[in-house]
């Protein structure tokens, strides 16, 4: 019988973080699929926590960003939060979800038309003369099992 480790699983874009299982016997290629890539880093939380992240994903084009609190660089792509044990081995984080996910913020672009007003001898309204973005962020969200799915 296999004792599953558990890990805790931002999914960025949907802004919201929760528990999922990982079979130690299959450790890098359950994190890969987690994630979403093939070449993963880690950055670490703490002794004990350890963030996954895709080794790439500041390469690519970014639909949003997290921030890790007292961390320099922004992180891409979904993260999966691990614990550590003294010889470096992956196991189930001890922290809460909670208090992960408060040291987390992911941040998104949002767009806001700027208008322009028309006014003419034949023309009266407005238009839209550009577009101008801010940065949203968010805290993600923690799901319960019943909400994760």
């Amino acid at each position: 019988m296999t004792n599953f480790l558990t890990a805790y699983l931002v999914e960025v874009e949907r802004r919201t973080i929760r528990i999922v299982t990982i079979d130690p016997g299959n450790i890098l290629a359950e994190i890969r699929r987690h994630i979403g890539c093939e070449l993963i880093d880690m950055v670490r939380i703490d002794r004990n926590h350890s963030i996954v992240v895709d080794d790439n994903g500041l390469t690519d084009e970014l639909p949003c960003f997290t921030e890790l609190k007292d961390y320099g660089s922004p992180l891409a792509g979904n993260l999966l939060i691990i614990g550590t044990d003294a010889a470096g081995e992956t196991v189930s984080p001890t922290h809460p979800i909670e208090d992960i996910a408060a040291m987390l913020m992911i941040r998104y672009p949002v767009l806001s038309p700027e208008f322009e007003m028309l006014r003419g001898p034949h023309v009266f309204g407005s238009r839209v003369s550009g577009l101008s973005v801010k940065l949203i962020g968010v805290v993600p969200t923690v799901l319960t099992e019943e909400r994760a799915h």
